[in-house]
This record gives C-alpha cells, sequence and structure tokens, in this order.
C-alpha cells in the first residue's frame, strides 16, 4: 500500500470535526499515550524485562505475546492514523512528511549529526 493511498483511505473514516490541526495533535499524543500504558501494564505486570534497553519478553506466553504485538501495532496504527490526519489538515500528503524526514535524515548522516539531538550536536562534541 502507498502511503497516500493509506491516507485517502484513512481520512474518509474522519469526521468532519476532527479535521483540524488541534484535534489531530491531541490525537497523535493521546494515541501516544495509549502505547506507553501497554508497555506500562506489562512491565508492572512482570511480562516485560528490560536489560541493555532491550526488551526481553521470554517471560511471556505465546498467546500473551501475541496479545501484546496486537495491541502495540493497532496502537501504531492509530498513531498512523492521526499523523496521517495532521498532515492532511495542514495540506500534506503522507509521501510529503516522509520525504522531508528522509531529507532531514539524510543531513544529518552526513553532518554527523545523526546520533545526536538534533540541535547539529554529534555525540562526540558532546563528550569532548
Amino acid at each position: 500500500m502507498e502511503l497516500n493511498d493509506y491516507q485517502t483511505q484513512a481520512m474518509s473514516t474522519r469526521m468532519d470535526s476532527c479535521d483540524n490541526h488541534l484535534y489531530m495533535m491531541l490525537e497523535i499524543a493521546s494515541e501516544a499515550g495509549e502505547l506507553q500504558g501497554k508497555f506500562a501494564k506489562a512491565i508492572r505486570k512482570g511480562r516485560l524485562k528490560f536489560s541493555d534497553n532491550l526488551i526481553n519478553s521470554s517471560v511471556m506466553e505465546t498467546r500473551e505475546e501475541m496479545d501484546f504485538d496486537l495491541g502495540v501495532i493497532l496502537e501504531l496504527g492509530d498513531i498512523l492514523w492521526g499523523v496521517a490526519g495532521m498532515a492532511a489538515s495542514m495540506g500534506y500528503s503522507l509521501e510529503e512528511v516522509a520525504r522531508f524526514n528522509l531529507e532531514k535524515l539524510a543531513k544529518r548522516k552526513v553532518n554527523g549529526t545523526i546520533e545526536g539531538n538534533g540541535d547539529g550536536v554529534t555525540r562526540e562534541e558532546r563528550h569532548a
């Protein structure tokens, strides 16, 4: 599926009252919070553990793993819907957003700031 095709189909489900920057920004934040909540609950229940910044889900049962993964994918889809809506309300296509992002990342890579915090300062410069 092409990004713009997704955006067109996704926005066919958007209500008129949601066709604005504020709603879409709040929707993205809300859905990101729901995704964080899934991880927080799994950690609290001992179903997810972290070591060396990697998720170790070996303590999950197979069914729980599938349910968790599906829940994460569904939340990511909701976030994508919000991103598509925000872009549309600003007059941009998802493909334009993706292209702008790739251009920004390519410049950071060339400038050696891909590991930085976006302000143009490299990891090496911070530790010098």
